[in-house]
């Protein structure tokens, strides 16, 4: 057992940088973590209209995101703390791979803010799990129990994070059974290597990092449990400023085809006010940002069924940007709006998804919308009442 602890403290050893003060992030750890949930938009959102067959993942900012790209990490920044991360002490090997049979999955630091990481089977009807983080700033033992997320298709793995805001980001996940390890490089050039951890028959790791610590990926090494066959498959995220990374799909193995990263910018000025909408589309989805506004992120493999008219992240009672996609093939969009005025917003292309974007003034929201193809022929209309869409139709061919 002595030499496995060795071995794995050999592999494990995280590339090392200054250490920084960490009081704050003692404070923040003291926050209870909140949970993100992949859902339709709502509260934080003012949904106009409805969106027809493309949910959303829960996110929003007041700030614009950085946006993810595929580029060299950077050298390390001073002002990040050293982050590690390292199987269970007291996990043993197993032709499976290592295995816990006490549920920790996992433990490590953030400069001198330690983690540990356990799942444990909830004695409930549907077979939940606990994930529990503790360290001694966060006064012991902070458990959240939920259903974990599920492996699909030849996905190496999935993640699921708790945390957000000022608190450090906590990522749990599963993985798949041809899964040798796993790199996370963050875009300050620092890595973690994760050794899945079997509990309950599932195979899971971990690791904390500070929300400021954007993710530039993460590879998983491919072949068994104990050697890889040369084959990485890398998910690249979406890294939302001061706020939890949006995964999406896992590129690079055979069968994960590459997805392109693309930028699209709509700015504006209307009645005085200078306004900008944002969408970065990759690997994680499409993610629109508004200037002034918020951040809203939809999940990959998804097309547009309708047009959709959605608050760009603040309320309608706020003056600000709003946007929207369309059906394929729209090139300009007729906005109705509840003061009895009508705005025309011109489509870009995000992820062969037409995007458009508008501004409305304070209390002022749509209520209906034409659409139009490059000919300038009607498509579509929607009508809207009381913010619920009551008809829509299709123009003929």
């Amino acid at each position: 057992m002595s030499d496995l602890r060795e071995d794995l403290d050999r592999a494990l050893r995280t590339v090392p940088v200054s250490e920084p003060p960490v009081e704050r992030a003692k404070r923040d750890g003291r926050r209870i973590r909140t949970r993100r949930r992949l859902s339709v938009v709502a509260g934080a959102l003012a949904v106009a209209a409805i969106a027809a067959g493309y949910p959303a993942l829960t996110r929003t900012t007041s700030a614009p995101p950085v946006p993810a790209t595929g580029s060299t990490p950077k050298p390390s920044a001073t002002h990040d703390p050293a982050v590690t991360a390292y199987p269970a002490p007291h996990a043993t090997q197993a032709p499976d791979g290592l295995t816990s049979t006490d549920g920790e999955v996992g433990a490590g630091a953030i400069g001198k803010l330690k983690w540990q990481a356990t799942i444990q089977k909830a004695g409930t009807a549907n077979a939940e799990y606990c994930f529990t983080f503790t360290s001694a700033s966060a006064g012991g033992a902070v458990p959240e129990c939920t259903t974990p997320p599920k492996l699909s298709g030849s996905a190496p793995g999935v993640f699921d994070e708790m945390g957000g805001g000022a608190t450090p980001v906590a990522t749990m996940g599963e993985a798949a059974a041809d899964v040798t390890y796993f790199i996370v490089t963050f875009r300050d050039g620092q890595q973690l290597k994760l050794l899945p951890v079997s509990v309950h028959g599932h195979r899971y790791f971990a690791w904390a990092a500070p929300v400021s610590m954007a993710i530039e990926s993460v590879d998983a090494h491919l072949g068994g449990p104990y050697a890889t066959s040369g084959l990485v498959a890398t998910a690249v995220p979406f890294n939302p400023q001061g706020e939890m990374p949006v995964f999406g799909r896992w590129q690079g193995a055979p069968g994960l085809p590459t997805v392109p990263q693309v930028t699209k910018v709509i700015v504006g000025r209307t009645a005085g006010h200078a306004w900008k909408v944002t969408a970065y589309a990759g690997p994680w989805g499409i993610c629109v940002a508004g200037s002034p506004g918020g951040t809203v992120c939809f999940p990959p493999g998804r097309r547009i069924t309708n047009t959709s008219i959605i608050a760009g992240g603040i309320g309608v009672a706020e003056p600000g940007p709003r946007w929207g996609f369309a059906v394929s093939g729209t090139a300009r969009v007729r906005v109705t709006l509840s003061d009895g005025t009508t705005v025309i917003a011109q489509t870009v292309t995000v992820g062969n998804e037409p995007l458009f974007a508008f501004w409305t003034d304070k209390n002022v929201q749509p209520t209906g919308w034409t659409t139009y193809d490059a000919s300038g022929k009607q498509t579509g209309t929607t009508v809207t009442v009381s913010g619920t869409a009551t008809a829509t139709k299709s123009a003929s061919p």
